[in-house]
């Protein structure tokens, strides 16, 4: 988490939100990714430069999803509104929906590299040298 949770306004979020984040990793490894196949070789340079830069927001992270993972990604992580019909309501899971809000572009940026790392292969995301 340290190496996501870089940007200042962020850092204390990784513990702060501790339990989400653990159990949408958990979700992610439960499901093997969705058997989405690794975009390492692709995209891993890039995906570290931009997770790492502060100044990147989570636009950039999110156009270096595929459509199969970001569909995979819409289906699956755990915070779906409670009413379809007002999207701005509450959600179940309402503390996975806010910090999938607050911290979008580490939800996405962990997201990738899990799904890069062929969900949970390593103990740690493993960042471009």
């Amino acid at each position: 988490m340290e190496a996501l949770f870089i940007h200042p306004a962020h850092k204390s979020d990784a513990g702060t939100f501790a339990p989400e984040l653990k159990c949408w990793f958990a979700n992610m490894n439960t499901v093997n990714c969705g058997d989405l196949a690794s975009q390492a070789a692709s995209r891993k340079k890039d995906l570290t430069a931009k997770c790492q830069d502060p100044t990147v927001d989570w636009l950039e992270i999110n156009k270096l999803m595929k459509p199969d993972e970001f569909k995979w990604f819409k289906q699956n992580y755990p915070a779906k509104p409670e009413d379809e019909e007002d999207p701005d309501g509450f959600y179940y899971k309402q503390a996975m929906q806010t910090v999938k809000e607050i911290d979008k572009k580490e939800i996405l940026c962990l997201t990738l590299f899990t799904i890069d790392d062929e969900c949970v292969k390593y103990q740690y995301i493993k960042l471009e040298k």
